[in-house]
């Protein structure tokens, strides 16, 4: 008999199934991360001892909020500026963040035509 493997860390099933990146984006999400990792890490270091409801440290939210902007298949940068704007407003505290429009597929397109 095969033993199921679980995390007792978690307190629900946890998906195995892989997610595809969004190749698109993955050069300006891997330039912003290696320029930027260490500061973010430093910045959410103090807040790490505390955990929401869903059993995430500060670090934990960093490092799930970075993979979720790889496999997000609805986020389209057009540049490097774009991204690099959406990506470090992504990372601001919500009291003193500029929201910053999410690029999706067609306002790509629309910017590209005007």
């Amino acid at each position: 008999m095969v033993k199921k493997l679980s995390n007792t860390n978690y307190l629900h099933d946890i998906s195995a199934d892989p997610v595809a990146a969004n190749e698109r984006n993955r050069k300006y999400i891997d330039r912003f991360v290696s320029e930027n990792y260490n500061g973010l890490v430093t910045k959410f270091s103090p807040l790490d001892g505390t955990i929401n409801s869903s059993a995430f440290g500060a670090l934990d939210k960093l490092n799930s909020t970075i993979i979720s902007l790889y496999t997000d298949p609805n986020l389209h940068f057009a540049d490097w500026e774009q991204a690099n704007r959406y990506l470090s407003s992504k990372f601001t505290e919500k009291a003193i963040r500029v929201p910053v429009k999410k690029p999706v597929g067609n306002e790509v397109k629309e910017e590209k035509l005007e």
